[in-house]
């Protein structure tokens, strides 16, 4: 199997996360996997990748970044100048392009880099970023050839809540199907994204399926004593999600429990006697101490965040915060896997659900369902 991503599997990002768990299941399945992806960003914190035994299985291929922006802000020569001056083009370069700055690699690569190993049973190309599809099409052009190939998509390209280009919508939907139709296999993360791409693209329907994401690790913490301790771990911008309803209910529940928050944003929210704030970075060490899991659903769309499936690793309770456009269709099927508690996003329901689950002496167990082998085994079949 080859598996294209156009990312750093050492990314801490909730899509690299899905890709290392398909993986696992596809090492643990006994497929001989080779992934391409792209060199690790010196600008970001990272992930150490030795803590995975089963990579030790798959062959990697990094692809040098060769970007720009990166090489201009580790110069030192007037770094801070010259990163806002970059920040400021990269937001402009977005307005006009569909792809991110990924689509150049995609479209240069090489099919070299696969050391004469061209020719696969399968090649499954994972998104985010989308251009990992583009890169697969142009290994092709250059002569790799594959019995089965499977488009693994984490946001669709069409209506990514995300997308922030000056484009019309059916600019978007016309260069999606081009994208979609030479897949052999769609698969989507989420029952919605999966129902309105089926909808968009009615002629190959048939082609599409959702698989819900795997975790990548059993996680038994251990019991804790002490002030009960809540964890929100992953990106909060505004324009996404809706964060401010758990920090003032936490903030109103002061005496009775610790909120940790630790990921990127655009708000800045003020740490307090019993509020923690940090920006991304490793998060073991917290998870740890966390006796309550947490997950904010999007503002809009039929996207569902990551962690909401990588929670269900944990031997802990897990809320989901509900809100956007389909609040009854995703907590029906949210409650469905028997797992989570659910509220909705604001003060009044997060106290409650919260104050309802202190009191609850459930043992929680990882979801079986999730397991790598298992999703694996419902994407390749």
């Amino acid at each position: 199997i080859l598996f294209v991503m156009l990312s750093s599997i050492e990314d801490l990002s909730s899509a690299t996360l899905r890709n290392l768990a398909l993986i696992k299941g596809l090492v643990s399945l006994e497929h001989n996997c080779t992934v391409v992806c792209l060199d690790k960003y010196s600008g970001i914190t990272t992930s150490d990748i030795s803590k995975y035994d089963f990579l030790e299985n798959v062959k990697i291929i990094k692809i040098e970044r060769n970007d720009i922006r990166e090489k201009i802000c580790n110069d030192k020569t007037n770094r801070g100048l010259k990163s806002i001056v970059v920040n400021i083009l990269r937001k402009m370069y977005h307005m006009f392009s569909i792809f991110d700055s990924s689509k150049k690699i995609a479209e240069g690569i090489k099919i070299n880099i696969l050391e004469g190993n061209n020719d696969y049973d399968m090649v499954i190309s994972s998104s985010d970023p989308k251009t990992a599809h583009l890169a697969v099409n142009a290994l092709i052009s250059q002569g790799l050839t594959y019995k089965r190939w499977i488009e693994y998509w984490g946001d669709p390209l069409t209506s990514d809540i995300t997308n922030k280009t000056i484009y019309p919508r059916f600019v978007y939907k016309r260069i999606e199907q081009s994208i979609l139709d030479v897949a052999d296999k769609i698969v989507y993360t989420s029952p919605f994204t999966l129902k309105e791409a089926q909808k968009m693209h009615e002629s190959i329907k048939d082609r599409m399926v959702c698989v819900p994401t795997a975790y990548l690790n059993k996680r038994i913490l251990p019991s804790q004593n002490g002030k009960f301790t809540i964890g929100y771990y992953g990106a909060y911008k505004s324009e996404v999600r809706n964060i401010q309803p758990l920090y003032d209910a936490c903030k109103y529940l002061s005496e009775e429990v610790n909120l940790r928050i630790v990921g990127n944003s655009d708000l800045i929210l003020a740490e307090s006697s019993n509020i923690e704030v940090h920006p991304r970075g490793e998060i073991e060490s917290f998870e740890e101490t966390t006796d309550l899991f947490v997950c904010v659903l999007n503002k809009h769309g039929t996207q569902i965040p990551g962690k909401l499936y990588h929670y269900a690793a944990y031997n802990r309770p897990v809320l989901v915060i509900e809100d956007g456009d389909m609040l009854y269709e995703m907590d029906e099927y949210i409650t469905s896997f028997g797992r989570y508690y659910t509220c909705k996003n604001n003060i009044d329901d997060i106290v409650y659900s919260i104050n309802e689950i202190r009191k609850d002496n459930r043992q929680w167990m990882p979801l079986e369902e999730l397991l790598p082998e298992r999703v694996a085994e419902r994407i390749i079949k």
